[in-house]
């Protein structure tokens, strides 16, 4: 990375030679002492290595972007919630179905009368008991449906609000995961920061042991001296402000990834995030979002449901015919003599008025087919509005990182020259200064654009809906 490769010779070229001080009796640090180290590895990097403000920063094992997405895909409580949703949606179908499978019920009675009531006929040996004292009884009914028009789309929307589930919970997977990404960057690129700030704490020190250095030998002003400790007091607030923001960024990643802060982040090899062809065109690009994003499907889902919820209010105007039969039992057999009977038929019912509940639910379903057209609507502007926004600010975020780099070329070429003229006796301390501070500024104004880049780039692929790094889908294809 540009920045990596940056930070090193920025270091070489402005730390602080002896060649004006050599009269000095403390010794004066040269290009040679400045602290250089590889910022491939920070601090964190190094097993108990002391931090430049004198705190140990402890080591913690690197994590990938890939790994954090895999950790997250596993174990972010609310992809858990979301897959435990879709679970539970997957059950609209049987309970559609439920209507036209047979009901089954059965049911027995057990009754203490005062007395047994029997009376004896004729030529009949026994007598015949009307009531037994304790009389039991059973009876088993059975329902099929055979004719049910309003089950017909009810089972039709089912499977439809089942699809609907899956492409929600499709897009809330993508949606956890394009935050972890951006956490994830985010805490990257703070990361860099840190290290550009340490490093430029290490030169300010160096700056000051020189301008004490020049100061005891009678060659700087004590004003010299004194801008520079404000400088190298800035510098370590700065670097304080930038390990707490980064550790705040490992906060939120951990609670993305629902586990401890016991890790790094590694900074992304090269392109971490690729843009897709079809970003090229405006018009591919927004087609191309309005196929592949699950929201945009399951929008386009709800206006079936909402015509399948009217086509059902229209069937209730059907009859309904079921089948139904009948078995029981008793202690008793009664006159008939049969402890035992049962029965068989069927059963019509049709609902010829029912006081106007049936126009009021065809009216209200009318009004919710086009509140989910007009939804479908607004969500395809929206996803169209993002496309053009996500191009345009990754078009601006492009042209900003390579005017960022340049001016940090820019800003190192001026570094150096202030020096070799200040080592001539050229310029004073405070200009020397002025250059390192606009160095650090364009360094970290760099940081900054490449964040940029990589968060643009994978806001457009979220918009494209062309996100999904393991293409592990919820939604059947």
């Amino acid at each position: 990375m540009f920045i990596r490769a940056l930070l090193s010779s920025v270091l070489l070229t402005q730390a602080p030679t002896p060649d004006r001080a050599s009269n000095s009796s403390q010794a004066v640090p040269s290009a040679t002492d400045a602290p250089v180290k590889n910022t491939a590895s920070s601090v964190s990097d190094l097993p108990g290595q002391a931090s430049s403000t004198g705190t140990t920063v402890a080591a913690f094992p690197l994590l990938t972007l890939e790994e954090a997405i895999t950790l997250a895909e596993k174990q972010n409580p609310n992809l858990d919630a979301a897959r435990a949703r879709l679970q539970q949606s997957r059950e609209l179908g049987n309970k559609a179905w439920s209507g036209y499978l047979p009901t089954v019920t059965a049911s027995g009675a057990y009754t203490r009368n005062p007395q047994e009531l029997a009376f004896a006929l004729p030529g009949v040996p026994d007598p015949i008991i009307l009531q037994n004292q304790n009389q039991l009884s059973g009876q088993l009914s059975a329902r099929q449906a055979l004719l049910v028009p309003t089950l017909w789309p009810a089972i039709q929307t089912a499977y439809l609000g089942e699809k609907t589930a899956a492409l929600t919970a499709e897009n809330t997977r993508r949606e956890i995961l394009f935050a972890v990404a951006q956490a994830y960057l985010g805490a990257a690129s703070l990361r860099e920061a840190m290290a550009v700030q340490e490093q430029l704490l290490e030169v300010r020190r160096g700056f000051e042991r020189d301008a004490q250095a020049r100061f005891e030998a009678g060659d700087a002003e004590k004003l010299a001296v004194l801008r520079a400790t404000l400088d190298r007091k800035q510098a370590e607030q700065e670097v304080v402000r930038s390990r707490n923001a980064y550790a705040t960024a490992r906060s939120a990643l951990a609670a993305l990834l629902a586990r401890p802060v016991d890790f790094d982040v590694a900074p992304p090899q090269g392109n971490a995030v690729a843009v897709p062809a079809e970003a090229n065109d405006a018009a591919v690009a927004e087609k191309t979002a309005l196929d592949q994003r699950p929201d945009a499907a399951a929008a386009r889902l709800n206006v079936d449901v909402a015509r399948g919820g009217r086509r059902q209010v229209l069937f209730e105007y059907l009859p309904n015919l079921y089948a139904n039969g009948n078995a029981s039992t008793t202690n008793t057999a009664g006159l008939t003599g049969q402890a035992s009977t049962w029965t068989v038929g069927l059963a019509l019912s049709w609902n010829l008025f029912d006081g106007g509940l049936r126009e009021a639910k065809l009216r209200e379903s009318s009004g919710k087919i086009a509140e989910a057209n007009a939804n479908l609507r607004g969500l395809e502007e929206k996803i169209r509005d993002e496309v053009r926004k996500s191009r345009s600010e990754l078009e601006s975020a492009e042209a900003n990182l390579g005017t960022a780099e340049e001016r940090a070329k820019l800003a190192l070429e001026s570094a150096r020259l202030a020096k070799q003229n200040f080592d001539a006796g050229a310029t004073t301390y405070l200009q020397v200064t002025d250059v390192n501070a606009t160095l650090a500024s364009a360094q970290l104004s760099a940081v900054a654009e490449s964040l940029n880049v990589s968060l643009s780039r994978l806001a457009l692929m979220r918009a494209m809906g062309l996100f999904d790094p393991t293409g592990h889908s919820l939604a059947p294809r």
